[in-house]
Order: C-alpha cells, then sequence, then structure tokens
C-alpha cells in the first residue's frame, strides 16, 4: 500500500492516546495478554508498511540469499547495522561471479570500509585492467589515438557512495537494495547493463557515525509509534553526521584529516569513474534534491559537467515523476567549495551528483501535510535515483567517456588558461605543516617536484598578497605546476583567492539587500596554503631543475638510544615546528622540568626560534641518561628531533644564557573540554581531534548541562567549543568560574562562545563585541592605530629636543571656530544615521568564511611558532574588540590590507578591521583566552590551530599562575 494521511490513519487515535473509535479495529499495534512479553520491532510498523516494489516484475536468482533473509526483516523497513551490510555484500561475493569486495580503509574505532565491484563476470574478470585503461584516460599524456579509440569502447564506471553523513540513514539501505538487484537479477536490461558499466558501491561511507545514530535510535524505540519528527526517539547530541570525531567527512575531500577520507581518496583514484554519486538526506518536511547545482559554479570545473548533470538530472526526474513522487534542483546545493564529495569528483573528471533525500531517521514520520513517509519509502526514493542515473552512464556511456578523455587532455595541454603557473613552496622548517601539504597533494595523485638548485622565477604572487616582477627561491623548494593531469584539483586546492563571477555577486547581493540572508552554501574561501600559513607563492612557470617527490611523506630520523657523549647540560626542541607542542605535552606528562624561551637564542651552534623547549638535565631527577629517555620518549611520539646543548653559555653577550630568565617554567596542564548541548558537535570534534590527534594532551570531558557539578579545582585549563546559548548554562556559575579563573585558571573560548563572554553579554572578559560598543568605537580604533604605529617606531629627534611644531588652523575653521577632528572620523549626528541602525543593517553583509589578513604580536606567549603575519578564517556578524589592559595577540589588519581571500563585502570590511581576532586577558592569578572564530577549523588549519594548541598547553605556566609546591 501507498503511505496513508495522517488523518485516515486508524492507528491515530492510540498515538494521541484517544480511545479507539466504535466498530472501528485497533491496528495500532499487536494485542497481546496483559503479562505477555513482546520484544520491540524496529522500523516500520507492519501497519504502516510500504509494500511497492523496488523493481516491479524483477526475476532474482534463488541460489543467492536475500537481504530480507540476512536481515531477519524485509529490507528496508529497518536500519541495517553496518556489519549487516557488509554481511550482505561479503554473502554476495561468496556465491557469485557478478561481484568483487574489497576492503579499502578502517575507520577510527576499527570497522571496515569496503567496495563492492559489480559487473559481468567478463569484465570482472579484467576489473584491473579496465582499470589501467581509464588511468589512461584521466593521464593521456602517452596515449596513441588508437588506444584511445579502444578504451573509449570498453566499460565507464559508477562510484556510487552512500550515507558519508552517518544520520542519513536511508542511503545505505539503498546501497544493500541496489546491490542484490544488480547482483541476483536475471533480467536482460540488467544484464545489458552489467556488460558495459563497472558500478562500484561505497554502501557506508561512515560506519562510526551510522552506529552511533543507529544505538540511539535502538536505544528510544518503543511498542508504541511516534510520529514526531523532532522526537529524541530520533536521536540526540551528537546525533550521527559526524565520524567518531564528529567530523563532517563531506567537507573533509580536500584537506583529507580523516582515515576515512584518505582511504577512500586512492580507491575511488584507483577507478577514474565516470559517474559519483553521494547519497544524503536533508530536513524531514522537505522532499528530495538531486543536481543540477545552484549557482555559483567553481571556475575550475570541467566544461562539460553542467551538461551532464542536466541529463542526468532529466532522467531522474522522469523517473520520479512516473511514481509521483515530489523533488526538486537547484535551490541550494551549489557548485563552488571542492571540498565535498561531489565537487572532488568533478575535479577528477567525473559527473559528481548529490542526493538529499527527507530524512525519516528510520521510522516513519508525518509530514507537514499530514502524509506519513515510511523509512522504506525513503530508501526507494534513493534506490530510484540511483537506478536512473546507471541508465543515463550506460546510454550516454561513448559521450561521457569522450568528455572525460576530453577533459583529462585540457588539463595537461599548454594551452589551457593558467596551465602557463606553478606554485612554489618555500621549506621554512615547519615539519607538520610541510608534512601535511605533501601528505594531502601526493595522496590525491597530485604531481610535486623538489627543486635540485636555486633558480629565479617571474610573475610572483606571494600568499599573503605581495606581488613581485621576479623573486629568488632555493634549493629544496616545492614545485607543483599546474600543467599535469589534477590540473582542477592543483588550481582549486591551492589557488590564493578564488573569486564570485559578476553574476554570482549580483545575485548574492540582492539574496542580501531583499531577504537580508545569503546565499553561500559554506565558506567562500578555503586555500590550503593559507591554512598552514606556508612561504608559498604562484609564479609563471618555467624551467627547474628537479625532481619527483614520491607518493609519500619522508619519514623522520631516529633517535639514538645512548647519551651521547660528552652528556649535554640541556636538550631544545624549536618552537618553528608545531610538534613542539606535542613534545611539550608528553614532557609534562613524564614529569619533565620544560622551560619555555621568551626570545630567540643560539646553543650549540644552531638558532631556535622563541617559544622554543628547554629541558635543564640539572633541574630533572635521575642520570642525564634517565633524563634522556625521557626526553626521547616525548620526542618520538611527538616525532620531533631534540638538540643537544653541550653548554649553557651563550655564544655571545647579546644573547641569553640557558640558565637565565628568559626561560619560562611550564606546568603541566590538566585540560577539561566541554561537550553535550549546547555545544555545537563538529566544532567541538575539531577541538577533540586536534587535542587528541595532533597534540597528544590528555583531557577530561565534561557535560555543559552539569557543568556547576564538576570540582573545577582540578582543572587549570577549561576549553569552550563554539556553542549557542552557553550564556545561559553559565550564568548561574559567573561567580564561582571567576573564582577559578583568578585562582590560576585558564579558560578558552571560541566563536560564539567568546562572544557570550564578552563585557555586554555574560561579562567575564573585559572584551566588547562592536554591536555592544557602538558609542566608544573611536577609542577602540584609536587604540588600534596606536598598535599598528608602534609596530615601526619612527622617531622625529627634532619633536623630542624641541616640542612639536604649532599648526596653524585652516581658513575654514578659524572663520566658524570649529574645528573637525578627522583623526576620529566623527561628524554631526544629523548628517548620518544612528549608529544602531547602520551597525544592524551592516552585519547583514558579515562573512561566510573568508580568509582575512591579520598581524599577530611578536612579545605575547600565545604567538610563539606563528609568523608576524597570519591567514585566519573569519566568519559571522561577531566583531570583537580590545584595549588595554586586555592584549589583542592576533589583531585583523586595516581595511585596505585585510581581505586575502573569500567574498568580503565593504560593509563587512570597514566592520572587521583593526578587530581583535585572539585575546588574552589577566584575571588575578589566571586569564581569559578568547579566540573570535574556530581555531582549528576542520583540522587542517594548522596555522591558527598552533594557537590554540599554546593556549592549551603553555597557558597554564606562562599566561597563569600555578602555586608552588613545597
Amino acid at each position: 500500500m501507498t503511505a496513508p494521511k495522517v488523518l485516515d490513519l486508524l492507528l491515530l487515535p492510540l498515538i494521541l492516546g484517544c480511545a479507539t473509535p466504535a466498530g472501528v479495529a485497533q491496528t495500532s499495534a499487536p494485542s497481546r495478554a496483559p503479562d505477555a512479553f513482546q520484544p520491540i520491532r524496529f522500523g516500520d510498523p507492519e501497519e504502516l508498511a510500504y509494500d511497492e516494489p523496488f523493481f516491479p516484475g524483477a526475476r532474482y536468482d534463488a541460489a543467492l540469499r536475500t537481504p530480507d533473509s540476512i536481515l531477519g526483516q524485509r529490507h528496508g523497513t529497518r536500519l541495517a547495522h553496518h556489519a549487516e551490510i557488509l554481511a550482505c555484500f561479503r554473502a554476495w561475493a561468496g556465491s557469485s561471479k557478478r561481484i568483487r569486495v574489497e576492503t579499502f580503509a578502517r575507520t577510527h574505532e576499527g570497522r571496515e570500509l569496503v567496495w563492492a565491484a559489480i559487473s559481468s563476470p567478463a569484465n570482472l574478470a579484467k576489473l584491473d585492467s579496465i582499470r589501467a585503461d581509464l588511468a589512461r584516460l584521466a593521464d593521456p599524456r602517452e596515449l596513441s589515438e588508437a588506444e584511445a579509440q579502444r578504451i573509449l569502447a570498453g566499460p565507464a564506471v559508477a562510484w556510487m557512495g552512500y550515507s558519508i553523513h552517518g544520520d542519513e540513514l536511508s542511503g545505505s539501505d539503498a546501497a544493500v537494495a541496489l546491490g542484490y538487484h544488480l547482483v541476483a537479477s536475471q533480467d536482460a536490461d540488467v544484464a545489458k547493463l552489467l556488460d558495459e558499466l563497472v558500478i562500484v558501491i561505497d554502501p557506508c561511507l561512515n560506519p562510526d557515525g551510522r552506529e552511533r545514530i543507529v544505538g540511539m535510535v535502538e536505544q528510544s524505540a518503543g511498542l508504541t509509534p511516534n510520529l514526531d519528527y523532532a522526537s529524541m526517539h530520533r536521536g540526540r547530541w551528537p546525533y550521527g553526521r559526524g565520524n567518531h570525531y564528529l567530523f563532517d567527512m563531506n567537507r573533509d575531500w580536500m584537506a583529507g584529516t580523516q582515515p576515512e577520507t584518505r582511504g577512500r581518496w586512492q580507491a575511488v583514484l584507483s577507478f577514474h569513474p565516470q559517474l559519483f554519486v553521494d547519497a544524503h538526506e536533508m530536513g524531514s518536511d522537505d522532499t528530495f534534491l538531486f543536481y543540477p547545482q545552484a549557482k555559483p559554479h567553481n571556475p575550475q570545473l570541467p566544461a562539460t559537467q553542467s551538461k551532464w548533470q542536466e541529463r542526468f538530472g532529466a532522467d531522474a526526474a522522469r523517473a520520479f515523476d512516473a511514481q509521483g513522487w515530489a523533488f526538486y534542483t537547484r535551490e541550494w546545493a551549489d557548485a563552488w567549495g571542492p571540498f565535498y564529495s561531489d565537487s572532488w569528483a568533478d575535479l577528477t573528471g567525473a559527473t559528481g551528483i548529490l542526493y538529499e533525500q527527507a530524512s525519516t531517521s528510520g521510522f516513519p514520520l508525518a509530514r507537514p501535510s499530514g502524509r506519513i513517509l515510511t523509512y522504506r519509502e525513503a530508501v526507494h526514493h534513493q534506490l530510484t535515483a540511483s537506478w536512473a542515473n546507471l541508465g543515463t552512464l550506460r546510454t550516454q556511456r561513448a559521450e561521457i567517456l569522450g568528455d572525460y578523455l576530453a577533459n583529462g587532455r585540457a588539463n595537461v595541454a599548454a594551452e589551457t588558461p593558467g596551465n602557463e603557473r606553478m606554485l612554489v613552496v618555500r621549506p621554512n622548517g615547519n615539519l607538520r605543516r610541510e608534512e601535511e601539504l605533501l601528505r594531502t597533494l601526493l595522496s590525491q595523485g597530485i604531481e610535486v617536484r623538489r627543486a635540485e638548485a636555486e633558480f629565479e622565477a617571474r610573475n610572483v604572487e606571494h600568499a599573503e598578497g605581495a606581488k613581485n616582477e621576479s623573486a629568488r627561491f632555493p634549493a629544496g623548494s616545492w614545485l607543483v605546476t599546474a600543467r599535469q593531469p589534477a590540473r582542477q584539483m592543483v588550481r582549486s586546492f591551492l589557488d590564493f583567492d578564488v573569486r564570485y563571477d559578476k553574476d554570482a555577486l549580483r545575485e548574492e547581493r540582492e539574496e542580501l539587500e531583499r531577504k537580508s540572508r545569503s546565499k553561500a552554501y559554506d565558506v567562500t574561501s578555503w586555500s590550503l596554503p593559507h591554512a598552514l600559513d606556508l612561504d608559498a607563492a604562484w609564479v609563471d612557470a618555467s624551467e627547474v631543475q628537479s625532481s619527483p617527490i614520491p607518493a609519500s611523506v619522508l619519514p623522520r630520523s631516529a633517535l639514538a638510544a645512548n647519551l651521547p657523549e660528552p652528556a649535554p647540560v640541556a636538550w631544545i626542541v624549536d618552537a618553528t615546528n608545531d610538534d613542539a607542542l606535542a613534545f611539550a605535552a608528553r614532557a609534562l606528562e613524564l614529569e619533565l622540568a620544560v622551560h619555555w624561551a621568551d626570545e630567540a637564542f643560539t646553543a650549540g651552534g644552531r638558532r631556535f626560534a622563541r617559544g622554543s623547549l628547554l629541558v635543564r638535565c640539572s633541574e630533572n631527577e635521575g642520570s642525564a641518561q634517565a633524563v634522556w629517555d625521557k626526553v626521547r620518549a616525548a620526542a618520538l611520539a611527538a616525532r620531533v628531533e631534540p638538540v643537544a646543548a653541550p653548554s649553557g653559555r651563550a655564544p655571545d653577550a647579546e644573547q641569553a644564557d640557558l640558565g637565565g630568565q628568559h626561560f619560562h617554567l611550564l606546568a603541566r596542564p590538566r585540560v577539561a573540554l566541554l561537550a553535550n548541548s549546547p555545544v555545537s558537535t563538529d566544532a567541538y570534534g575539531h577541538l577533540w581531534h586536534h587535542l587528541d590527534q595532533r597534540v597528544g594532551v590528555p583531557f577530561s570531558i565534561l557535560d555543559a548541562e552539569n557543568l556547576g557539578d564538576y570540582d573545577l579545582r582540578r582543572f587549570n585549563v577549561l576549553v569552550l567549543p563554539p556553542s549557542s546559548g552557553l550564556g545561559d548554562l553559565l550564568e548561574p556559575m559567573k561567580d564561582s568560574l571567576v573564582s577559578w579563573i583568578e585562582g590560576g585558571g585558564t579558560l578558552i573560548a571560541c566563536g560564539s562562545s567568546a562572544a557570550g563572554l564578552t563585557k555586554g553579554r555574560l561579562g567575564l572578559s573585559q572584551v566588547v563585541l562592536r554591536a555592544d560598543a557602538l558609542e566608544d568605537l573611536a577609542s577602540f580604533k584609536r587604540d588600534a592605530e596606536r598598535e599598528h604605529a608602534a609596530r615601526e617606531i619612527e622617531i622625529d629627534e627634532a619633536a623630542v629636543w624641541n616640542g612639536p611644531v604649532a599648526e596653524e588652523a585652516d581658513e575654514g575653521e578659524k572663520a566658524d571656530g570649529k574645528e573637525k577632528d578627522e583623526k576620529d572620523g566623527e561628524s554631526d549626528p544629523k548628517d548620518k544615521k544612528p549608529e544602531a541602525d547602520v551597525e544592524a543593517y551592516a552585519r547583514r553583509f558579515a562573512p561566510q568564511g573568508v580568509t582575512l589578513r591579520a598581524l599577530t604580536d611578536p612579545e605575547a606567549w600565545i604567538t610563539s611558532g606563528i609568523d608576524e603575519v597570519l591567514p585566519v578564517l573569519v566568519s559571522g556578524s561577531d566583531v570583537f574588540l580590545a584595549k588595554q589592559p586586555v592584549t589583542t595577540a592576533v589583531r585583523l589588519d586595516q581595511a585596505g590590507a585585510l581581505r586575502l581571500a573569500g567574498l568580503l563585502w565593504p560593509e563587512a570590511r570597514e566592520r572587521l578591521a583593526n578587530s581583535s581576532w585572539l585575546t588574552v586577558e589577566r584575571k588575578g592569578h589566571g586569564q581569559i583566552v578568547l579566540f573570535a572564530a574556530q581555531p582549528a577549523f576542520r583540522g587542517y588549519h594548522l596555522a591558527s590551530a598552533r594557537l590554540f594548541a599554546n593556549a592549551v598547553v603553555l597557558g597554564p605556566g606562562l599566561g597563569a599562575d600555578q602555586p608552588l609546591g613545597w
């Protein structure tokens, strides 16, 4: 039967707690004796059965087990666990020559990620050669025309990916239905499809997230159906969208910070698919979305992408119309960011297609119209879209393969616009970030070479915005030419400033002006060189003596187990490398006394940066060998190489001796990280991942809803991830928080949580939001201008010795007796709108994720290991303002130099210029650290994440005072 209307549903009275009408049979739940036990039946109740067959009239091989027999319930009527999904595909692989299943990676929790290649037995027998042939289309540099024609006559490949968001569940069950139909069907149309296509099913892209939400749903289930889309029956914080660390893996495809993504890169690229499907779910009150995409479109997308999305979409529309199902296209899923699953696939030359099905979370729900949507019907929608897309790929196979080859040829052609450029990265000693870039590029098949000798390049555009006619680069620099098979990835990932075209700008402005909302679906900037703050530049490509870097990250050298002779007086870890923080965290856990240098110094003939770490042998218990054993253990875990200092004496009188007051003792951080509602799940996950995987510092997770129940004296660091409404939870314990901070605690708040602590809100900090300081903007502006002026001190000796020269007022000022205060930018209030109105209007133009130029305080302890110019990500309408005694450790630059990448309207530029991005505020023996944005955004913004690691690891000993033991 089709899904009924709620008002026509006979079980409705029971659901609402009403008596069953007289004369109507009760069908809401099976009848049972008062004392009889009945286990809960998960999924769609039998009385709400959606009976439409997925493939009407299909004939199946009886020798193959059905999904129903493996799952123990009609397939699609309940959520299949990840292990059950794998059991289905493995059962078929053991009985059919149409399918081959392989494990390609494992999740953080150890679950298998598999692909199932399904095709005719003849195609599967030569699968490796088919993959090799398609690789030659993707890289046609050595491909002859005869070979090209042979390959174009062969099969095309579809990669069918399901449920990368773990709580968008119907996709994975559709994958099971699709797999069974392809493997077991005895129909001629399926046999023809398998002759012409290789279909690779990736049935569950996020097993850890899926199992989290399935557990929640099953634990909340009951005998009585619940049709409320918002009920906790359908999950709770942190749901299942993200993986183990709550990363949104649909936004991880460019940077690949997670093992699921890195494994999938290799798997997908080994098949070189022409179609890439990415099946999702969306809000429960919606219908079904598929492509074509909305504007704007990334300029690096294949020229034929729109054409093929139109054709795939048209065929899917006909399939949905035949069923009478509602759907739509183009309305909100744009083609701008390169970090989504389908966008990434587009950049490989495939046609990426997104599905968005209204979510049910595995149980039926009532739609706004009153119609009931069952889980099995949602699965049917996903399956129908998949089948329609496979049909299009088969019928259009020859033309699609031809366009795939044409795209590959354009990538390596000299005449392709932009192919005359090359990215040069000058290594600067930060091995963590350099290795991160190499891993990211090489793992995606992007070719990187190393310069063997110094060279000169022309037409130089630096990452921080400067331009030069020419520049010299040293031997060892990395070279990434645009002209290569992965050209579209190279330009999209590594270009500094990808811009909207004029039409897209106009449409975005119209939306903001008329509806006070943005059309931007996600961040508008993402450049890897900016996120890693690398010394990078785009230059004209030229002949440079170079060698290829192999597709692996270079290993670090091993550390000797025995102490060198003579025994050193200290061990030093340079702060230039981000992994120095990981060393400090582990060394402090091993109870080593670790000191931090407040200025650069020289020891053992080597120069060390400010913030470098010193372990003095004399201040640690045990023999020199025992100290080295601990230093070595911490260094191996952190992947750094400590340098032995043979003497504590500085090489000259201008530098600090190793035993002096320029070295400050660190305190072991005892860290608490706030979690649970109302904390942002993915922002929490980014910080969690950074502390656990990058820094390796132990921490406790505290429940935000019960924060007052904890004894905060056990911690000296408390991290508040971005959250909505956290101030309301903190208000009752404000006094105890103040006491904890003043007793030596370091409170670190990010983004919206930081905004909630400001002077105009909860009031824990003296930092204020612009919206709460409109009457004092001139004062903050003067403070910022003085700080900028202090960066380059110029001495007017005449003014020092002789006093200032009197300035004459101009004739106009003399005539009316008034003086203009141009410095403060003040004007007659009658000539302008009230500041609050101006501010309210300007806030609507808040950026949706832009990269801005910021300047760091070179004296602040929290900026050690950071360059003076830092690209930072900024989103939202909150603008932070601070003045002494609050230290602005990172301040956004002046308006003219502010934007590095992304869409920044003039109104937003004016509001954000000179504002505070990172502040440190002393409070008693403790401190408050506020980040205006998420510092470890999506796991790959390692430059700003270094500031967060500094705050956590260095903060208890540098910005705060811990009581001394006795």
